[in-house]
């Protein structure tokens, strides 16, 4: 009864400062809503803008949403989410698909005014080699990368991969960086306007840390002209805020999903367009499992069986989104998905009781870290109640990102989190390899510190399987390891959407990749 109490309240919480920031929105007076000139500005909030644009040395989370906007990878996504060309003009693959020859676009030019070779291609490879957020892909996978000349690369491969170009297709992952840019600069790449150096649609003019970046079009691109001359990301950390922002015209578009309590409002507003899409964005409980209190197996069965995940939705997604039983599993979204049912533990707070205590760890004090921005502290409660239930002593130390990054994910300084992990594919190679095995353990996506042989040899066999209904079968045995060893507790996917003004258009394929380069105004 406490339990629902709590829930009762946080819930109420939730409305009644939906019900302000309404009463908020009614006393300001919406901006201008004609349409925009060409060179007139637009304004996107995001939740943070990045403190670095020194691509392969910073963690690739919104971060990316500032850096798409500069940088271009070989190939891209179309609005189908098939791959596409970008830099490589065109590609050819062996037939046992381990050798890929890249056939690069003569003229591209970057903003410095240099032209893009090959040599640039492969000093970017070398840097996803060996860089902390992306060496889980790049090192155990890419044997070699070497220029043929001037515009081909070649690259091998030690390994059959079916993401590979899913991988180098998405900016979380892969960026080419000018090589005189930073070597020239060094380790002052990429921290000031005048550093950042890349082939994009876009130039940054003006940026203030923690803030916004300002963005001008960068007229030789070889794409094309950007149809938006300039804009400015702004971070906007609060989803509230954001609507509000959105709804008074603020702002144009905000790149991160709408919180289910203001959803019916912006479908309502006539001057707001909303997209909704297949999210890849998965809340979780991580437990470090390599030391302290949740290093035994039969605690973290024990957080599994006293976790109401329903709860969960409700309070983190206003119930919009799924509850997830393992990684990946988006109602048949995910690429590889074996779609298993029923594999995850119900709730149970006698058992989890028992587990706690046969542990001899009843009143054991336990610190529950987490982000300190919605839904986060809401959904620490949750989990604090739950803990609390089974007999363990509970607080919850809210932190800012940068901080959270660094204690909890990068220095695995912590007992028991909530986050969330966001996929930058739609496949189930990335997902677990880059979340679960040995090799991504830390800054690169396992951050549970979480490691088991049997698994990684499913993962690395499953990411270079060919045969669709065998690959699904190695998933499944997968999340039966997954289901036994309770290294994260899975909660929910909540529903992908877009907002933007009604002046500006975009195909729908095309708004999960937050570049404003595939937006132009309505005529």
């Amino acid at each position: 009864m406490k339990n629902l109490k709590r829930l009762v309240c946080v819930l109420m919480i939730i409305v009644l400062g939906a019900a302000l920031f309404t009463g908020c929105k009614k006393s300001e007076t919406k901006t201008d809503s004609t349409v925009p000139e060409a060179s007139r500005e637009v304004v996107v909030g995001i939740p943070k803008v990045t403190e670095s644009f020194n691509f392969y040395n910073t963690i690739n989370g919104y971060e990316s949403y500032s850096m798409t906007q500069v940088y271009d990878s070989l190939v891209t996504k179309d609005k189908t989410g098939a791959i596409a060309a970008s830099l490589a003009e065109n590609y050819d693959v062996s037939e046992d698909g381990m050798e890929y020859t890249f056939h690069l676009r003569k003229g591209v030019k970057f903003s410095d005014g240099s032209e893009l070779k090959a040599s640039d291609i492969v000093y970017s490879m070398n840097q996803a080699i060996a860089s902390a957020y992306t060496s889980w892909i790049y090192e155990p996978l890419v044997e070699s990368c070497t220029a043929s000349d001037e515009y081909t690369v070649y690259i091998k491969l030690k390994k059959g991969s079916i993401g590979f170009l899913d991988y180098l297709s998405n900016i979380n992952y892969f960026a080419v960086l000018s090589e005189k840019a930073c070597t020239t600069a060094g380790d002052s790449y990429g921290t000031s306007v005048e550093t950042i150096v890349g082939t994009g649609p876009y130039k940054v003019t003006e940026w203030k840390l923690g803030e916004s970046v300002v963005y001008e079009a960068n007229e030789d691109y070889f794409g094309g002209v950007p149809a938006v001359k300039s804009f400015k990301l702004k971070s906007i950390s609060d989803s509230n805020t954001a609507v509000i922002a959105l709804q008074t015209g603020e702002i144009q578009a905000y790149w991160d999903d709408i919180p289910g309590v203001s959803y019916s409002d912006i479908q309502k507003d006539d001057s707001l367009n909303l997209i909704d899409y297949a999210s890849t964005i998965y809340f979780e409980v991580i437990m470090n499992c390599e030391t302290g209190t949740f290093s035994d197996v039969n605690l973290r069965k024990a957080v599994a069986m006293a976790v109401n995940r329903e709860n969960m939705l409700t309070v983190g997604a206003e119930g919009q989104g799924i509850i997830c039983d393992y990684p990946g599993a988006r109602d048949g979204s995910t690429v590889g998905d074996p779609k298993v049912t029923g594999s995850w533990y119900q709730t149970d707070i006698e058992a989890a009781k028992k587990l706690v205590e046969d542990a001899g760890a009843t009143g054991k004090s336990v610190v529950i870290k987490t982000y300190a921005d919605d839904p986060y502290p809401a959904l620490a409660t949750i989990l604090q109640d739950a803990l609390t239930s089974i007999g363990l002593s509970v607080t919850v130390q809210q932190m800012e990102r940068s901080a959270l990054i660094d204690e909890v994910m990068t220095k695995g300084d912590f007992e028991i989190g909530i986050c969330r992990w966001a996929a930058g594919t739609t496949d189930m190679d990335e997902i677990w390899y880059g979340s679960l095995d040995t090799d991504s353990k830390g800054a690169s996506g396992n951050w549970s510190w979480y490691s088991n042989p049997d698994l990684d040899s499913i993962l690395k066999a499953a990411g270079g399987e060919t045969d669709a209904e065998a690959r699904k079968d190695m998933y499944k045995q997968a999340i039966e390891i997954f289901s036994q060893d309770v290294p994260q507790i899975p909660l929910y996917y909540p529903n992908g959407s877009r907002a933007y003004s009604k002046n500006l258009k975009i195909e729908d394929g095309l708004v999960q990749y937050n570049r404003m380069y595939d937006y132009s105004y309505v005529e």
